[in-house]
Formats: structure tokens, C-alpha cells, sequence
């Protein structure tokens, strides 16, 4: 069994152990099993949660209860890795949303430190290990940015290196991997958990982009990193931006022009997909892939999430089959969150969607959003909970086509077995 770890007030780690380790999914707390949690991730990041109870269970009394020592403790996982449970504690009466991460329950095993995660996808590539997070990187980025001092997208770029240590910003200017080239300040819903804009006051990580760059400027980035490396990946939509869908035209006419000038870029989308006559535009233009955010494939949950302001759940169906009927590489950006991406209405309505449509990947990203904020706008009905591992075995043993993972890919090896999940 785990051990309870906690926060003192001075900050430092404390290891309980007369109290076992409880952990959350949904708003439910539990004694979690052992063989759900791994050592914590090298670049892992561990902090505290402010106005916080950590919740332990009394080995004597053998019931759940409140510690009132220290702050909950919390870990951040690095890309690559998919959590299974959240910290569990009770907020003080008061307090504020937390800041937009993804929170994951941390334990003690022994002198170890523990997280309840399974590693998704090979993160050899985008492992933070592999990166400069020191002021010196701006020697890397001089170079480049003086080389297109006038080009707005690369200006962007370099803030997203340096002030917020955006690693595949940093692909850029190292010339290697995936790079992005965000577009768009403009979007058309307001996704609880979105990480740029926030009309409910609340503090947001990242500035949205505040320009609309030309076709010129976005063929100048990508050519550039495409001169630099040879499984060449660049993408639009990121998280600093709004949605590419809003400059579908200006995208389709610089896609255009990089295929001409170099075939072998891969240019991939991410979106909501909420136009499918936009979407019709893009293939036709030329992209090779496309992901479809998603935090849920049911009409009610997708509503409340995701906000669309003027598109419909149906929309991005609609989307959804017009590529299943093409030729691009098809991903979901499936927005999980533990106790309800794997409770069991949950799971037939993305069921549902995969046996409807063709889609090659499902990328399993941790949702960056404070539980509390989550549920105090989503209302659910009492379902039966599989746990995410379960539900990973259901859709490898049901959907054998089916790639899972969490990075976007260069056309190479986008029917590939990159990493072999072990579950």
C-alpha cells in the first residue's frame, strides 16, 4: 500500500506514515492500487495546491480523513505520459480556481516518490530532459530571428521560447521535430479549460495571439524548418492561438504554395473542425493531417466544454466524415479527464464515433483544468467507472486499426507502431 505525502507549511515533503495514500477520480476518493502507479517522471514537475485539505486514510481507524498539517501536493507530467488519478483534498472555503495544469495524485512507495500514469507514446523526441530552459537559449534564437526580423510568426515564436518554454516553439529554432506556426487570434467557442482566453476571470498561462499572419510569413517558417530537417513537421493550432478554422483561407493558400516548393513537409491541423466546407478546403489544398480536438463525443458534455459559439456538435461530425473519406491522417486530441472520459456512457459515445468514422490515432492528452472548476459546470448522472487502463485494453481489443499515443507525426510514420503501450 501507498503512503500518504503531503505539503508542510514550509513547503518541504512529508512522507505520513500512518496514513495510506488517497487518490480521486471524478468526485470520488478511494485507496488506490499499487500497480496503477509508476516512479514519478525524471521531469516531473511537483508543487503544492494552495488552500488545500489532502485527504489520507487512517490506518488505525481505517476511514478517509482530513489532514489539516500542510497543502495537498500535486505533480505535473512531462509529454508522453497519460495520468490515471487526480490529488485527492477538500479546498477551503474561499478559494480561488486553481491555474490551468494537470493535476495528478503523487504518493510515497517506500522512499520513493509515485504517480498513478502509464507512459502513451515514445517521448525521446520531446523529453524537457533534451531542451534548454536557460537564459542562454536566446543565443539560438537571435540568429533566427534577425534572419526574419519582419516575419510576425517568428517573432511570436521567440516569445513562446523564452518566456514560456514552449518546447516544440523551441523545435524551431533548433531546427529539428515538429515546429508550430499559430495563426489565428480568433475563436469560435470558449472551452472551459482553454489556456490562452478566459471570459470567467480567470488567469490564463499563456497570451492569445494578437495578429493574423500573410501566407508569405507562414511559408517563410515552414519552408525554413523544412530546409533544416528531413522528416519535416509543422503545425497549426496551438495553444497560444485561437482556432485555425477562423483563417482557413490564408492557411489554404500558403499550404499550397509549401507543396509546390517541398512535397515532403508534413503539414498537419489542429482544430475543432467545426466547418466542414473549411475542412473540404483544407484537403483540397493540400494538408496531410488533421486532429480533432475533443474533450467528449457525447452532444451534452461536448456543449458544456467546449462552448460553441456558432457551430453545432453536429458540425464537427460532418467534418469528421468528410475525412474520414479522404486521405488524411486522421487523430482525436481526446481531452481526458480521470472519471469521465472512462465512465461507461462516456466511452460508448466514443464507441459510437469510432465505428462511424475512420480515425487512424487517438491522442490522449492530460486536461489542464482545476477538478472543481470542471464540476461546477458539468452535471452527471451516477455511471459505472472502468478506470482509464480499462478502457485503453477495451478499444486495443475492439479497434485493432487504432493507434494510440500523444504526439502529432511526419507522414513516414503515420501507419507506424511507435511505442508499445503496456497496460
Amino acid at each position: 500500500m501507498l503512503n500518504l505525502v503531503y505539503a508542510a507549511k514550509d513547503g518541504s515533503i512529508i512522507d505520513e506514515p500512518s496514513y495510506y495514500t488517497v487518490a480521486t477520480t471524478a468526485e470520488f476518493d478511494f485507496v488506490p492500487p499499487e500497480n496503477d502507479y509508476i516512479d514519478i517522471p525524471n521531469t516531473s514537475k511537483i508543487f503544492y495546491i494552495p488552500d488545500s485539505i489532502p485527504l489520507g486514510y487512517n490506518k488505525k481507524r481505517m476511514h478517509i480523513e482530513n489532514i489539516k498539517k500542510g497543502n495537498s501536493l500535486s505533480a505535473f507530467l512531462p509529454p508522453g505520459y497519460l495520468r490515471l488519478y487526480l490529488p485527492a483534498y477538500k479546498r477551503k472555503e474561499g478559494s480561488k480556481y486553481l491555474p490551468f495544469y494537470a493535476y495528478c495524485h503523487i504518493a510515497a512507495k517506500g522512499d520513493k516518490l509515485v504517480v498513478p500514469a502509464i507512459k502513451i507514446d515514445d517521448d525521446s523526441k520531446w523529453n524537457p530532459a533534451n531542451y534548454d530552459f536557460t537564459p542562454n537559449f536566446v543565443n539560438v534564437v537571435k540568429p533566427v530571428l534577425k534572419k526574419f526580423e519582419n516575419n510576425k510568426i517568428v517573432n511570436q515564436l521567440s516569445k513562446c521560447a523564452l518566456e514560456y518554454g514552449c518546447t516544440a516553439a523551441k523545435n524551431f529554432f533548433l531546427g529539428q521535430y515538429e515546429a508550430p506556426i499559430p495563426t489565428s487570434n480568433r475563436c469560435n467557442c470558449s472551452c472551459l479549460g482553454c489556456i490562452s482566453f478566459s471570459d470567467r476571470h480567470l488567469v490564463v498561462p499563456h497570451n492569445r495571439l494578437t495578429f493574423t499572419p500573410t501566407a508569405k510569413e507562414i511559408v517563410e517558417v515552414a519552408l525554413y524548418h523544412g530546409d533544416n530537417e528531413k522528416d519535416t513537421l509543422v503545425s497549426f493550432g496551438q495553444g497560444c492561438e485561437g482556432d485555425p478554422i477562423m483563417v482557413v483561407d490564408v492557411i489554404c493558400k500558403a499550404v499550397k504554395e509549401i507543396k509546390a516548393k517541398n512535397k515532403n513537409i508534413t503539414i498537419n491541423f489542429n482544430s475543432n473542425c467545426s466547418k466542414p466546407e473549411k475542412i473540404k478546403q483544407l484537403i483540397d489544398a493540400g494538408i496531410d493531417s488533421i486532429r480533432v480536438t475533443l474533450f467528449s463525443a457525447d452532444n451534452y458534455l461536448y456543449n458544456v466544454y467546449h462552448k460553441p459559439a456558432d457551430y453545432s456538435f453536429e458540425d464537427v461530425l460532418k467534418s469528421l466524415d468528410i475525412m474520414s473519406n479522404s486521405d488524411v491522417f486522421l487523430s482525436l486530441n481526446l481531452l481526458v479527464f480521470p472519471g469521465i472520459t472512462d465512465r461507461l456512457e462516456e466511452i460508448k459515445a466514443l464507441e459510437k464515433l469510432l465505428d462511424n468514422y475512420r480515425i487512424d490515432l487517438i491522442q490522449w492528452r492530460n486536461l489542464n483544468i482545476d477538478k472543481y472548476l470542471l464540476f461546477d459546470n458539468i452535471k452527471l448522472k451516477k455511471d459505472e467507472i472502468l478506470g482509464l487502463k480499462n478502457l485503453l485494453k477495451r478499444l486495443k481489443r475492439k479497434y485493432k486499426h487504432l493507434q494510440h499515443g500523444y504526439f502529432n507525426r511526419p507522414k513516414s510514420q503515420f501507419y507506424k507502431e511507435l511505442y508499445k503501450l503496456s497496460l
